[in-house]
């Protein structure tokens, strides 16, 4: 597993396979193992990637203890510069699809494309929920609490075991301090702050290629990202929220079909 040392901290990251680079971006409380399967069957065709995000998987702490959107997003275009990969489809699921969006925001012409998986980018709703229970994510015995609900409701049966313990492993691991930085912009900005870059990351879906790619119908949001990014194409896979471990045939067909459109 290859790692980088950036100014603060060593990223690992996976990489496999050869040919258009293709970068997958784990979520919240997640790691790079969640992307195993997808990432051997892709590299049949594609050079694979899959960074661990500070703070999560094999990568280290940061000791300026910095989580910010520009600080991981750094973290990516630095990661795919040391690979030597120029160009990449940007694969990301929850935070990790955000992440993908805030890159093509940040970094116009970066991507070739943009998949971003079960992360709906207008994220007033969500931070509104979250505001309404601050006290319980900012109390460390709370916070794991709450995670290991919040997580029960986010997969279903159809999830195979091997992958639920990977995902349990992480959530497990993710200390509460690199939880809490990851979401330090949902209580640090206004809720017109919040609005604006929501408005800015579906706007940034329309600079180049784009998929979402949704567990449940949204139709408000597909309305709303048709408005900002008329490009961008979006899908509905019925599952929980790991739709590339609990429906992986059909995620893996509706990115394939979607690659192969560029």
């Amino acid at each position: 597993m290859p790692s980088l040392e950036r100014p603060t901290v060593s990223l690992h990251y996976e990489d496999t396979g050869a040919g258009q680079p293709v970068v997958f971006l784990h979520g919240w409380c997640d790691s790079s193992a969640t992307w195993a399967a997808t990432m051997n069957e892709f590299a049949r065709d594609y050079r694979c990637l899959a960074p661990d995000m500070r703070g999560h998987g094999r990568s280290g702490l940061p000791f300026d203890h910095a989580f910010t959107p520009e600080t991981l997003t750094n973290d990516l275009v630095a990661v795919c510069e040391a690979a030597g990969v120029q160009a990449p489809i940007l694969v990301g699921h929850s935070y990790g699809g955000y992440l993908a969006a805030e890159t093509a925001r940040r970094f116009p012409g970066f991507a070739r494309a943009v998949v971003v998986e079960d992360q709906q980018l207008a994220l007033r709703p969500f931070v509104e929920q979250m505001r309404s229970i601050e006290p319980v994510l900012r109390g460390r015995d709370s916070h794991m609490a709450f995670r290991r609900q919040w997580f029960e409701t986010m997969v279903s049966p159809a999830m195979p075991a091997a992958d639920r313990a990977v995902i349990e492993a992480a959530k497990e691991a993710t200390p509460p301090d690199v939880a809490l930085g990851l979401w330090a912009l949902m209580f640090e900005f206004t809720l017109d702050e919040i609005s604006e870059r929501a408005d800015a990351l579906m706007a940034a879906l329309g600079r180049q290629p784009s998929l979402s790619i949704e567990s449940a119908p949204a139709p408000e949001y597909h309305a709303a990202l048709a408005k900002l990014a008329p490009s961008a194409r979006t899908a509905v896979i019925t599952s929980g929220h790991w739709i590339h471990l609990e429906q992986p045939a059909a995620f893996r067909a509706a990115v394939r079909a979607f690659l192969g459109s560029l």
